[in-house]
């Protein structure tokens, strides 16, 4: 038997009266699409405009994800669009006390180089997920698995040390992707997910050229989609080509163009215009994702709480959202959004008010005063010119444009460094950083906050380097909460503290999700319980 819990993650109706308020419609994003397909046909290439370029598909070894890996693995457990728990890969079963849980494989599932997928691999990737020393950012999920045995090819038993509410959300996620372990030992850890990939997904990697291109093609072998895909074989698309825009205008100008047949995030100024477009649909919808300013607690003076309460003070959100989103988006005072009602402290919008004086009393405490009437303050004898790394996104950049130019009115003189990804990436693992511009896009805020705070995961996921024993307890009491309640009551006391007096991450907003899609496309339909849509229903018109 199959375990069908609900989450206590948004609901499907809280989601649908959020996309009535945006859209003006009651009906699930897709329903326009799904109305216009006719007969399937196969074959096509689909184009496809990403905002966030990946650099490898191998969640043991990077903190960042794509679409194409929904589609190069398959999980163990997936979910509906209704939001239910359904088996992937395999059925489950939960002993009552929810510490023995058992795995049994479909039969004749193979990865992308011909191999039988069988227990031993689900084994080693349970061992890989809960190495405490290893670089996965959600280890933590797996922190109470105890001992991993596989009575048969196709059985695998997982004891934990105590019951975990969150358990089925990590192992549905792509997070949770099915490698096959001899390829991955055979390439290693920098190679795997960059020269070659061996998933059991409908796609298989075709080439991926990190800064330039990735193309996956159709897996001809596939025969196990999830229960409720249409298509229950291969996929129509003969193959799927991505593209990385850094620039919102760019992308917005490849698909008006006819270069892409799908974008995601175009240039907010030009979604009115582009709904206007008989040849495209536009969906948008809420985003489960926080756009938040990083501070390094361990470099001097942001280890002094004082002064990142002072940002938090000169931060003004109103303006963002109106100028910088055009109103597409919701201002943030938590990482996690208000879609999530059950995880969401309202409370957290009264903590640091807009307010320029309090901002300056605090820098002033901490010992740092403008002295010389330059209007900026200094520290160690000098003007103090924090540097603000920021990756190569536009939107990122506009967004520590306005940081810089608010900090600037407390007297913080922000220095921006604008580099590529891999380069941001390398200089915060090594802590050479002292404030960042930074975002997640996740459907489990909750597990964000143990990925992003818990100091077990310095220096791969933590990049504010937060060391604090009481946020460490409360972590650890979410990760052994035997139900979605005290899970999510977990999540609240997170919220007061780390917004509260520690204030080592300052939430900016929620951005809405946008795709503008070709018409010529069929069968694409998002929905709230995945971040990245499926292909197995996807095909092209001629």
């Amino acid at each position: 038997m199959s375990s069908n819990k609900r989450t206590g993650r948004i609901s499907r109706r809280n989601f649908i009266k959020s996309v009535a308020v945006i859209t003006g419609s009651a009906a699930l994003p897709g329903a326009a699409l799904r109305r216009a397909q006719a007969q399937p046909v196969r074959g096509g290439t689909l184009r496809y405009g990403l905002s966030a370029e990946p650099r490898r598909m191998n969640q043991l070894n990077t903190t960042w994800m794509t679409d194409a890996t929904q589609h190069l693995y398959d999980r163990l457990v997936t979910r509906s669009p209704d939001g239910k728990y359904v088996p992937h890969l395999a059925e489950w079963s939960v002993t009552d006390d929810q510490l023995t849980w058992t795995f049994k494989l479909k039969p004749n599932v193979k990865f992308h180089s011909g191999e039988p997928l069988t227990s031993e691999a689900i084994k080693w990737w349970f061992e890989q997920a809960r190495d405490p020393k290893g670089f996965y950012g959600f280890k933590g999920s797996y922190a109470g698995v105890r001992e991993i045995t596989t009575p048969d090819p196709l059985t695998t038993v997982v004891k934990t040390e105590y019951p975990s509410a969150g358990l089925l959300f990590i192992l549905y996620t792509v997070y949770s992707s099915i490698h096959n372990p001899k390829t991955y030992d055979k390439l290693g850890k920098d190679a795997y997910g960059v020269n070659s990939v061996d998933g059991t997904g409908a796609f298989k990697l075709k080439e991926f050229t990190p800064g330039n291109r990735l193309i996956i093609e159709r897996n001809d072998d596939y025969k196990w989609a999830p229960p409720f895909a249409a298509n229950q074989g291969a996929a129509y698309l003969d193959s799927i080509v991505y593209r990385h825009f850094a620039d919102d205008a760019s992308r917005t100008a490849a698909i008006e163009a006819g270069d892409m047949d799908i974008i995601v995030q175009p240039n907010l100024a030009d979604v009115d215009r582009l709904k206007q477009n008989a040849n495209f649909t536009v969906i948008s919808k809420p985003m489960p994702a926080t756009r938040t300013v990083f501070f390094n607690s361990e470099a001097k003076p942001w280890s002094d709480k004082r002064v990142r309460q002072a940002m938090a003070h000169a931060i003004q959100r109103g303006p963002i959202i109106d100028r910088l989103l055009f109103g597409h988006g919701v201002a943030a005072h938590s990482v996690v959004p208000p879609m999530f009602k059950e995880m969401f402290l309202a409370d957290t919008a009264t903590y640091f008010p807009y307010d320029i004086r309090k901002g300056k009393e605090l820098l002033a405490a901490a010992g740092l005063e403008d002295k010389d009437g330059d209007g900026f303050v200094e520290f160690e004898g000098k003007v103090w010119e924090p540097e603000m790394l920021v990756a190569a996104v536009s939107e990122l950049n506009q967004l520590a444009q306005v940081v810089q130019a608010q900090a600037g009115r407390i007297g913080i003189k922000i220095k921006i460094t604008q580099l590529d990804a891999e380069s941001v990436n390398a200089r915060t693992l090594s802590g050479n950083f002292g404030i960042l511009t930074g975002f997640y896009l996740w459907d489990g805020p909750d597990t964000i906050l143990d990925w992003w705070m818990h100091s077990g995961n310095i220096p791969s996921t933590n990049r504010s380097r937060t060391r604090d024993p009481q946020v460490d307890a409360v972590i650890e009491r979410m990760r052994r909460a035997g139900t979605m309640e005290a899970r999510n009551g977990a999540t609240l006391d997170l919220q007061k503290i780390l917004h509260g007096d520690l204030a080592t991450v300052i939430p900016v907003y929620h951005p809405l999700d946008t795709y503008v899609i070709s018409k010529k496309v069929q069968g694409y339909t998002p929905n709230p319980y995945t971040l990245y849509p499926r292909m197995h229903d996807v095909w092209l018109t001629r």
